[in-house]
């Protein structure tokens, strides 16, 4: 063989590129992402108080969870029928600019609707990229990977697998990654086709019981799923900071009341708030279920809002945010 040097050269470039594919196909190409304090937007609009900027820096957050919208369904009277559709899209009041080097993740929330009557989930990938893309030029955000959001059951985990498999292709061939929530009851299943989840700690029972104290955030409960479970992927966590009222009558749930409104009703009003000592008893709960991938997991507060972040001391807010 008269080049065998040349021949080696071209076997290690295929192999390199095959390896590539292979990475873009849902192969194991590094994730995106690193550790740091984060919190979640879940609001339509924008638009942060000074207390919320404040909050970014005091308590050093370097990625933000921002919604950006939601996956529906409508009927587009053109003989296709039911298709997916944006909805519940956030506008933007104010500029990302204004909060420094925080790192921004775009969030899709895709409903079970819309899943079942997309073409193709590829096609449904492609125009979830392409909204996030525009979003993301007309707000000058730059981002490195972006979150799916999904309350997928066992009847439609298919569906969702699938859907994150197309999207974490295209993320991959642009090297970005892919990300997505998973609930406790989830977590008894296998994951998706992502880099990592963020394991969302509540609503952790159902909140329509009358017979349930708070459904916000057990650790009774958290700590029984964790004995089960043993995450196949590296888990970031998220971490309740709010509060509602819940109104039933005749033990039958009737709605959720925010603090502030309207309280004057019939029946009977539950108040429930994610509470510091439930927070803390989470944490040590789940611990024997991180996976060692070289890096801790990120702590993240859900979410940016004033009114329900200001009931917790500064204090509190770096206990919840320490590895």
């Amino acid at each position: 063989m008269k080049h065998p040097l040349r021949l080696l050269a071209f076997v290690c470039i295929m192999l390199t590129l095959m390896a590539c594919a292979d990475d873009r196909r849902g192969g194991t190409a590094e994730p995106l992402h690193h550790p740091a304090n984060a919190i979640y937007h879940w609001k339509t609009v924008y638009n942060p108080t000074p207390y919320e900027k404040d909050f970014l820096k005091k308590h050093q957050v370097k990625r933000l969870y921002l919604k950006f919208f939601d996956v529906g369904v409508d009927n587009l009277y053109d003989g296709k029928g039911e298709q997916p559709v944006p909805v519940a899209t956030t506008i933007f009041r104010d500029s990302i600019k204004h909060i420094g080097d925080v790192e921004v993740v775009p969030v899709v929330f895709i409903t079970i609707p819309a899943l079942k009557c997309a073409p193709t989930l590829y096609s449904l990938a492609e125009h979830i990229i392409d909204r996030v893309d525009d979003m993301c030029w007309a707000n000058h955000i730059a981002y490195r990977e972006v979150q799916l959001d999904c309350d997928w059951t066992r009847e439609t985990k298919p569906l969702f697998f699938e859907l994150c498999h197309e999207v974490r292709f295209l993320l991959h061939e642009r090297q970005k990654g892919l990300s997505a929530t998973i609930r406790l009851h989830q977590l008894r299943d296998t994951l998706p086709d992502i880099d990592y989840g963020v394991l969302m700690l509540y609503n952790t029972e159902s909140l329509v019981n009358p017979d349930v104290s708070n459904s916000i955030l057990s650790s009774d409960v958290v700590s029984e799923y964790m004995r089960h479970v043993e995450a196949d992927k590296h888990l970031d966590f998220a971490f309740p900071a709010y509060q509602w009222i819940l109104w039933f009558k005749d033990r039958k749930f009737q709605g959720i009341l925010r603090p502030g409104q309207d309280t004057n009703v019939e029946g009977c009003l539950r108040y429930e708030a994610s509470l510091y000592r439930e927070i803390i008893a989470a944490k040590r709960a789940i611990r024997p279920c991180l996976k060692d991938i070289g890096y801790p997991s990120s702590n993240i507060i859900y979410h940016l809002d004033s009114a329900n972040l200001s009931r917790f001391t500064d204090h509190e807010i770096s206990e919840i945010y320490r590895p």
